[in-house]
């Protein structure tokens, strides 16, 4: 596989061009600190031929006993001038100013301290040295000893070493990019690969799942969380096919009774109150596919994530009573009985809540026996509320139980809708639970069914803010 190539804002030239001021940083460090410690030696190197210069020159000094040894002292000063590692210059004057020896002219002294002195020559060249006076010398009692050092090979040799320092620096921080370069681009070959990857998904193939990188513990993370996403949106993608097969089933019917009934009454005259007739049934038959519309963009919502607003601190058991009053007539039509036990308060959508309370007694009654005692059962949890209702009747098969909460699906399958029977009452059950932070939940036991839902124990949102999912009870 080709190497990605490094452009600008690119985590390779981002990474190159860290490395890049690092290596400058570093070598740059490493030269000043070598350069100042050659420094140090030179002038420590320079220290001590000074002093071993000046003990020769003293020791020469010493030997000299009567003027005739004048000259032997000349020639030893000037073996010692030329000897060495740099150009040495040696001065000796009388208390009266007579130049006893001296290879130049005694140049003038800049500036000193101690016996350290800065000596400047004809040529303008300034030497370093030291200067002392012979106050007991039999011989010359008061003269005056200069001795100057050349430092320029000293300036030359640092000199040399920082050109040399500069290219090898330079050579170096190369080195460094390149490597770095070709590093980074290994490094980074196994994103690549995922991005190649990643690149090759489709809709239609959301079963495919990014190969993990075990040799890269950094990206392993981030494979996992994308092949979770893949996973989530695989089963998102699963349901809206499956969503979208069910309403254009549910649709199909009452469409096609609705177009065959406005092609056979307009197939011939009729009379007004025929016609009106028609139309009235194709009003109930659009009211029911208004509500059915409605209910899908509620699920839609409570799917997106929505949260249910305007919470209001509710007794559950006032609002299931008020509940028991507005399904009593169809209760009645099975003669059964409605029985309320417990109570708990806990910050809800009193909307939202009457509707799932409304289609659990519904579904209840529909599925229990005639003259059946259906009860609600409400209990306080510490952290919210679990409401329970019951019916009498066969036991939910696990079949039924898994899938019971889903949309548009009905126990019998091959049965055609009634009413306004679509199969989402209890699919709205758990939307209207997981906007308040709860669950569903089902039990069947011999004799008894149970159906119910949890809420959490939410802060409530301030009056006045408006809420996004209050669909009206029916």
């Amino acid at each position: 596989m080709k190497a990605p190539r490094v452009r600008f804002g690119s985590i390779s030239a981002r990474l190159v061009l860290m490395l890049a001021v690092v290596a400058v940083a570093v070598f740059a460090a490493t030269g000043y600190l070598l350069h100042k410690a050659l420094e140090q030696v030179l002038i420590a190197d320079e220290r001590s031929d000074l002093s071993g210069k000046t003990e020769v020159v003293q020791h020469f000094i010493d030997e000299v006993r009567t003027p005739a040894d004048l000259p032997m002292l000349r020639r030893h000063l000037a073996a010692t001038s030329v000897g060495g590692r740099y150009r040495w210059n040696v001065w000796l004057i009388a208390r009266d100013g007579e130049m006893l020896y001296g290879a130049e002219p005694m140049p003038p002294t800049l500036r000193g301290e101690g016996n350290k002195v800065w000596l400047q020559r004809q040529d303008g060249v300034v030497l370093r040295g030291a200067h002392y006076r012979l106050d007991e010398h039999a011989i010359f009692p008061g003269a005056q000893v200069l001795i100057g050092m050349d430092p320029r090979p000293r300036a030359e040799m640092l000199d040399r070493y920082d050109n040399y320092g500069l290219l090898v620096g330079a050579l170096g921080v190369l080195c460094t990019v390149a490597l770095g370069a070709i590093a980074t681009r290994r490094g980074l070959r196994a994103l690549a690969d995922l991005s190649r990857e990643a690149s090759v998904i489709r809709p239609g193939g959301l079963s495919q799942r990014l190969t993990l990188p075990a040799d890269s513990t950094e990206l392993l993370p981030l494979a996992l969380r994308f092949n979770e996403v893949l996973a989530r949106m695989e089963d998102a993608w699963t349901q809206l096919e499956g969503f979208n097969a069910d309403v254009a089933h549910e649709l199909r019917t009452p469409l096609a009774i609705m177009i065959n009934g406005a092609e056979l009454a307009l197939a011939r005259d009729r009379p007004r109150d025929e016609m009106r007739e028609v139309l009235e049934s194709h009003l109930e038959e659009l009211r029911t596919l208004g509500s059915m519309v409605n209910d899908m963009l509620f699920l839609a919502r409570a799917d997106r994530g929505d949260a249910a607003e305007d919470l209001r601190e509710l007794s559950l058991g006032e609002q299931a009573r008020q509940v028991g009053e507005f399904v009593e007539v169809f209760l009645e039509e099975k003669r059964q009985r409605l029985e309320i036990e417990g109570d708990a308060s806990v910050p809800v959508n009193r909307v939202l809540l009457r509707r799932a309370l409304v289609n659990l007694l519904t579904n209840a009654s529909r599925h229990a026996p005639q003259e059946a005692v259906i009860g609600l059962r409400i209990e306080a949890l510490p952290e919210g509320a679990r409401i329970t209702v019951t019916n009498p009747g066969d036991a939910i098969p696990e079949e039924v139980r898994q899938h019971m909460f889903e949309r548009f699906w009905r126990g019998d399958s091959s049965r055609p809708r009634t009413g306004e029977r679509f199969g989402l009452g209890l699919a709205i059950v758990r939307a209207i639970a997981r906007m308040h932070g709860g669950e569903t939940f089902v039990h069947g036991t011999p004799g008894v069914n149970e159906i119910g839902f949890t809420l959490q124990r939410q802060v409530a949102a301030p009056p006045g803010q408006g809420t996004r999912a209050r669909p009206q009870a029916r």
